[in-house]
């Protein structure tokens, strides 16, 4: 299946206030659903690789398997989820790859050599677990309206996560927002996200708990921080749409690196900075010759000039503070921007 989602980061002061606007939703005073769950991947990292996760989740009572890819943007992500029974007494969970079909086996199959003939299970594939995360999960569902378009325009479920992300000796916190399509328009997902933007300060993280979780692991046996290094382009694509998805890929993957640094010095950013800048870059040019359906739309020349003004603000990123970088990825400006860039790749047609 394919999930419609976004993820945000949630600034302290607005924590509260959220869990509070939720609790007022349909939904939002249900008892907090716990997620306990454990990431598998090859010892040389095959399916980070390939951008993808499997995992082992109890929700509440209920265990499920889940393989997750990486989409078409950032807005969307493939999932396959499997239930399977809980580990035996004193016994971990372990992952069985049969227990997946269609597009999720021919993924694992190509990303990690597997042979389900020879195999069923996966079992010589090599996975291993390499980190957990444990979380409290408030959700609320939201049905979204929009003057001049059906009532019916959308429901989407908001769900705060508070939790951690562990991997040896080592732990991670985490506190984020998830807005994700249950039924409708994906639009929908980026009209809750807009109100949130510009009323709470929320900012736009494409860094998914299994990419975070890997960094994580990766500095557990290594025994110092190991990111992952900066998106790059994709080969070059002939369609202007494909291409704005590679840019905004880029865009959003890379200022998330940097909004999400502990760094103090700005020059251990200027890798990811860089990548930005040139996702940026190329978002502007492919911008200034998009559709013409495109440049008739009402925010076609806000979005022009947000490009413009935020290269500009990064120009020169090796005399930016870490702190300066870190404050452009989490701003509004740079996060409305993304989301406008989103909507024009799923608008209808």
């Amino acid at each position: 299946m394919k999930e419609i989602e976004l993820k945000f980061q949630v600034p302290e002061a607005s924590w509260m206030v959220l869990q509070d606007e939720l609790s007022a939703l349909p939904g939002g005073q249900w008892p907090l659903q716990t997620l306990e769950a454990i990431y598998f991947d090859t010892p040389d990292r095959r399916l980070a690789r390939a951008r993808a996760a499997l995992r082992i989740r109890r929700e509440d009572d209920d265990w499920v398997q889940t393989l997750k890819a990486a989409g078409a943007n950032p807005m969307v992500r493939l999932e396959d989820n499997q239930p399977c029974p809980a580990p035996a007494d004193g016994q971990t969970a372990s992952p069985d790859l049969s227990r997946h079909h269609g597009h999720a086996r021919d993924a694992l199959v190509r990303d990690l050599g597997w042979d389900p003939v020879t195999d069923p299970a996966g079992v010589g594939t090599g996975l291993t677990a390499l980190y957990g995360t444990a979380m409290q999960r408030q959700r609320a569902q939201l049905a979204v309206t929009v003057p001049g378009q059906p009532p019916a325009f959308g429901t989407v479920e908001l769900a705060l996560d508070q939790g951690e992300i562990r991997a040896g000796t080592l732990q991670r916190a985490v506190r984020e927002l998830e807005i994700e399509l249950i039924e409708g328009a994906p639009r929908a997902v980026l009209v809750v996200a807009r109100d949130l933007v510009v009323r709470h300060g929320v900012w736009l993280d494409v860094q998914t708990k299994a990419h975070r979780g890997d960094q994580l692991a990766r500095e557990a046996s290594s025994g110092r921080p190991s990111p992952m290094p900066p998106a790059r382009p994709r080969a070059r694509q002939a369609a202007w749409t494909a291409g704005l998805q590679a840019a905004v890929d880029q865009i959003s993957h890379n200022a998330s690196e940097v909004a999400q640094s502990t760094t103090s010095a700005g020059a251990e950013l200027s890798p990811w900075a860089h990548s930005w800048v040139s996702g940026l870059r190329r978002a502007r040019m492919l911008w200034r010759h998009a559709p013409s359906a495109v440049r008739a739309h009402a925010a076609h020349g806000q979005v022009s000039a947000g490009l413009d003004t935020l290269t500009a603000s990064l120009q020169g990123t090796a005399s930016l503070t870490a702190g300066q970088l870190r404050a452009l990825a989490r701003s509004q400006a740079h996060t409305l921007l993304l989301l406008a860039l989103l909507d024009t790749l799923v608008q209808p047609g």
